[in-house]
């Protein structure tokens, strides 16, 4: 009789990064002898979107009526105060539905040998063999007595708490106590590899918007001017590449961006297909990441890039990384080794000027960056989480 597993990820239908580790993990699991369910009541048709866009096998991988619908989470961004909070996708239950949904949960989740659940930082009572939260987003939570002891009982129920970083590690131990582990979240690195003939392309990669762990291509647009103002002579190019969820030509945001950059060696790619972005990547010799610049990470640790799974792409391409001091970004190089940290705009430019002017340090970092990308390959990524699953 085969094992049984379920994953929860109430954001599935933004199939973005949290949601590639999420079915990375179905994938395992339906490869090494689960039946796997999937809590999903939105579009039937997602696991074929899925697959076509992280290049999964699903196909084994079933959809089953969600079960935690009620606690369906979406993050509320309030602007001025970049605050955040979580709000209710539904009006709140009257009493003796919660003690029915409950008596439904149990009944349902104890059918399942491994459920893996992506939390929103709250926990769900659980009742498989092996239960496992997953935290992507770090978060400053403060909780009444009440919460805790409540957090407590239902934390029994859990095995692992799995974070996407150290950084992420640092804070869920403090809500969750010593059951914390770190999973790197996997990057299809053997997709990407350096063109021989590569061009003088700075490139950044990230969604054109400025709500949570903005990707502040501003700063770099900045930077960059600098850099041409220092380099008059320069034929280098700064490319930015990343989604817009609306209308590009409604995106105010972008539309700064292009407007600052006017009359500059500045090229905007919107909503990149993979072919287009893996052909960027190989032929651009430095990578920039400026997300999380300007933040107060130990009082705003989710507007931090909280891994960087763009800078992994990159750095397999063979692109030597600049990526801002702040969040999981230190985690994935060593400073002088792989690639460089910054702190500062004067950094990020004279960095950038010693790689322009060194092709030999620009050759072995991005040799190191190389070497040091597959270190986060899925095949890693398989596994470290089957040792997390059996310990």
């Amino acid at each position: 009789m085969n094992l049984k597993a379920a994953i929860y990820d109430p954001y599935l239908d933004t199939l973005g990064g949290g949601e590639r580790y999420c079915l990375t993990i179905a994938e395992l699991l339906s490869k090494n002898g689960y039946q796997v369910d999937l809590f999903w009541s939105g579009d039937q048709d997602l696991l074929r979107k899925a697959e076509t866009r992280f290049n999964l096998d699903l196909s084994s991988v079933n959809l089953v009526p969600d079960i935690f619908q009620d606690q369906k989470q979406n993050i509320n961004i309030t602007q001025d105060s970049e605050s955040i909070s979580r709000v209710s996708k539904r009006q709140p239950q009257k009493p003796h539905a919660k003690v029915q949904d409950l008596i439904n949960r149990i009944k349902v989740t104890r059918q399942y040998d491994l459920i893996f659940y992506l939390s929103d930082w709250s926990i769900p009572f659980l009742f498989s063999k092996n239960n496992l939260l997953h935290v992507q987003v770090p978060f400053i939570q403060k909780t009444n007595l009440k919460t805790k002891t409540l957090n407590l009982i239902k934390t029994i129920f859990v095995k692992k708490v799995i974070c996407n970083s150290d950084f992420t590690y640092k804070f869920a131990t403090n809500h969750f106590g010593p059951k914390c582990h770190t999973l790197y979240p996997p990057v299809d690195v053997e997709k990407f590899s350096p063109d021989p003939n590569k061009e003088n392309i700075i490139l950044s990669v990230g969604r054109f918007d400025n709500l949570l762990n903005s990707k502040r291509q501003d700063i770099l647009i900045e930077a960059f001017i600098k850099f041409i103002k220092q380099n008059p002579n320069s034929d280098w190019k700064l490319y930015l590449a990343g989604g817009s969820l609306e209308d590009p030509a409604m995106n105010h945001y972008l539309s700064h961006l292009k407007n600052i950059s006017q009359n500059l060696p500045v090229v905007f790619l919107i909503n990149p297909n993979f072919d287009e972005l893996k052909s960027l990547y190989s032929r651009a010799k430095i990578y920039w990441h400026a997300a999380g610049h300007e933040v107060n990470e130990s009082l705003h640790p989710e507007n931090t890039e909280h891994f960087g799974m763009a800078p992994v792409e990159a750095m397999a391409s063979g692109a030597v990384p600049l990526l801002v001091n702040k969040g999981g970004l230190p985690e994935i190089i060593t400073d002088g080794q792989e690639g460089y940290l910054w702190n500062n705009i004067d950094e990020l430019i004279s960095k950038t000027q010693l790689l322009s002017a060194s092709p030999n340090t620009l050759k072995t970092m991005s040799d190191h960056a190389l070497t040091r990308s597959s270190y986060f390959s899925k095949e890693n990524f398989f596994t470290n989480f089957s040792k997390i699953i059996k310990q």
